[in-house]
């Protein structure tokens, strides 16, 4: 049987909308339709080349196969290039994006003779949203052996007293070449094979995400020799050069106390003496000195405070003793039992929170395939401990009388060092608030007014 032009015209034109409509389908990333619900992250199944791979004379590309097909989105970055350190750096890392296959290469290729290490920050997610919560590392060399060397430690963010998440780690050669790694959640790094020689290892708060210290970035830096292990802690704060300057000065307590604020904190080695601290009353025709009984630098005032609050309760205590505060070997009693029961209640929530993270684990990798995501032990390790002091930007000063309301004084400090050790003498006006207004409103004793409950 024949078909009319028009019958095989149409087909056609019906064959070529449904190939658009499929290139676009396949275009766009959806989840897919139908089977059991998916919890679990994507699988790595293959990296190319192969991890500790040597000779690999002329590479193309690092290329990562998954499981499933993964977003172009990744979780935390705005795309898949910001998740991905080269170290050493050799331009901004290139990322494509193959459905199941992502390839990565730096812009300005691979050297020869060198020892390559590849950093995939979690993020990678597939299209439900299932994300990867461990890094990916990948290490080969274009030359020869692959050196058993590291720099390790943590970055902390010493204003804020904790450690910067994912802030960029890079340690500098002599020759200039930098390797460059991300911290995790917490601040831990660890920069891996290097070549053994002095670095300068620095650390920053990549704010823009452009992988280089930009002058209003918080960093530090420190100088290490690596033979085969090296450690260096790290506190990144602002790097100006300017010093101090009052912020803020709060009265407290019935006006007998100022607390001054810095726009900085001051450095924890800062001595604070009477004599450095001058507080003038300032008058239409001249200018009085207020004698300051006390000066407390924040953490002094922290101490100050707690045992005021021990003594306090101390005192009630005496006031209202109870059976076990008058014989000792009760009161030993209760206060052990009270520390174990504290104790046991701590492992008891950390036990159940391991158990409810591993069962949710399990599941996940249950509802994909089971056997094939091996699941690795969950991590306990504490977050990394700051061993500098914490700092702060208030001082305390303490008066005699109380300052009048309504006057202005000014207050400066001399000899203020800032965590940058740049001394300068800053000084402020200002006003303490005025009393609040009284009601000074009368009230009638000739109105009648109608007793509670009832109306006129």
């Amino acid at each position: 049987m024949r078909l009319s032009i028009a019958t095989r015209a149409g087909w056609r034109l019906a064959g070529v909308v449904s190939a658009t409509l499929a290139g676009i389908a396949c275009a766009n990333q959806t989840v897919p339709p139908g089977g059991p619900p998916d919890a679990a992250p994507p699988l790595v199944l293959a990296v190319t080349p192969k991890d500790q791979a040597t000779g690999i004379t002329k590479p193309r590309s690092v290329e990562l196969r998954f499981d499933e097909v993964v977003s172009e989105t990744p979780l935390g970055a705005r795309d898949l290039s910001e998740l991905v350190f080269i170290s050493p750096k050799s331009g901004r890392a290139r990322v494509d994006w193959h459905r199941t296959r992502l390839t990565i290469e730096p812009s300005k290729g691979w050297k020869p003779n060198t020892v390559y290490s590849i950093l995939i920050r979690p993020g990678v997610q597939d299209l439900r949203g299932n994300a990867l919560d461990t890094a990916i590392r990948v290490v080969f060399s274009t030359g020869g052996a692959i050196p058993d060397t590291r720099i390790t430690g943590a970055v902390f963010d010493w204003k804020e007293f904790k450690g910067l998440a994912n802030g960029v780690v890079e340690a500098i050669a002599e020759d200039s070449t930098t390797y460059q790694v991300s911290a995790d959640s917490s601040g831990r790094y660890t920069l891996r094979h290097l070549p053994p020689g002095p670095y300068l290892v620095r650390a920053f708060d990549d704010r823009n995400k452009n992988r280089d210290l930009d002058p209003l970035e918080v960093w530090d830096s420190a100088r290490v020799t690596v033979t085969q292990n090296a450690t260096a802690d790290l506190y990144a704060i602002a790097r100006d050069t300017l010093g101090l300057r009052i912020a803020n000065v709060e009265v407290q307590d019935s006006s007998r106390v100022l607390k001054v604020t810095f726009d900085k904190p001051y450095s924890p080695v800062q001595l604070f003496v009477v004599d450095a601290i001058t507080l003038t009353r300032i008058t239409a025709t001249d200018s009085t000195r207020i004698p300051i009984r006390l000066v407390m630098g924040a953490a002094q005032k922290l101490l100050f405070d707690s045992l005021k609050a021990v003594q306090r309760a101390d005192s009630i205590r005496r006031a209202n003793p109870t059976p076990e505060d008058t014989n000792p070997r009760l009161a030993a009693r209760r206060d052990s039992i009270l520390a174990v029961r504290r104790a046991d209640s701590v492992a008891a929530a950390d036990r159940a929170r391991r158990l409810a993270a591993q069962q949710a684990a399990q599941a996940a990798a249950r509802a994909r395939g089971g056997a094939r995501r091996p699941l690795g032990p969950p991590d306990t390790t504490p977050p990394p401990k700051l061993q500098r002091p914490k700092v702060y930007p208030d001082v305390y000063l303490t008066v005699d009388t109380p300052l009048p309301p309504g006057t202005q004084f000014r207050v400066q400090f001399n000899g203020m060092r800032s965590l940058n050790e740049t001394v300068t003498s800053p000084a402020r006006n200002f006003t303490t608030p005025k009393p609040a207004p009284t009601d000074t409103t009368k009230r009638d004793s000739t109105v009648r007014r109608p007793p509670p409950g009832r109306s006129r």
